[in-house]
């Protein structure tokens, strides 16, 4: 039982140890890149994925302004009518988190129109292979708070020392609940192997 019990502390310590990295490598590589990278279609990703921010209204109430969306990097031909995109919007040099409502095309000629859950007419431009970015998988609502208050005093977008700040606390937060959760489950064998008559 002492073998098991030690092999469960280091599994827990390896699985702490990955999920901090994880965290940190995410957080530093997406806007590290984003700073460095001249194209505003080019996006940092940690295993396929990409975390972006709501700056507008256009998507609710399915996506409140400043929520957190994680998205999936992947090719245009992946897309589905329904499918929540991000696309690269050229006219207002931002990125756009949109409903696929059409898509025409395939391969290389593939046109999606999108629309807002909240807009009463669908974009203008359809998007392609070229400005296309992800589809978004899970979005945090309850994230846009929180996200409100990394953001510049100006609204240009989130600060990077805030960003290290809540990267740090996140970071320290998930590591004491990975040791109380240890700790529990140590307790409970402790308890388990003694037995009630002990």
């Amino acid at each position: 039982m002492d073998g098991f019990i030690n092999f469960l502390k280091k599994a827990v310590d390896v699985v702490l140890a990955v999920a901090l990295l994880a965290m940190a490598a995410s957080v530093i590589i997406t806007y590290a890149a984003k700073a460095r990278s001249g194209s505003k279609t080019a996006q940092a990703s940690v295993f396929g994925y990409t975390p972006t921010v709501t700056l507008t209204g256009s998507m609710l109430p399915t996506i409140r302004i400043n929520a957190l969306s994680i998205v999936k990097c992947c090719d245009i031909s992946d897309v589905r009518t329904g499918d929540i995109i991000v696309f690269y919007n050229a006219q207002r040099d931002m990125n756009i988190i949109h409903r696929a409502v059409e898509i025409t095309g395939e391969g290389d000629d593939i046109r999606i129109v999108t629309k807002g859950d909240n807009n009463a007419a669908a974009d203008g431009d359809p998007v392609t292979r070229s400005n296309f970015i992800g589809i978004a998988k899970v979005t945090f609502n309850r994230a846009a708070p929180i996200v409100e208050k990394l953001l510049r005093e100006d609204g240009s977008g989130l600060d990077p020392v805030k960003m290290f700040i809540a990267a740090v606390a996140l970071c320290l937060a998930v590591f004491a609940a990975m040791e109380l959760i240890k700790w529990l489950i140590l307790l409970l064998l402790r308890l388990f192997r003694s037995g009630p008559g002990e």
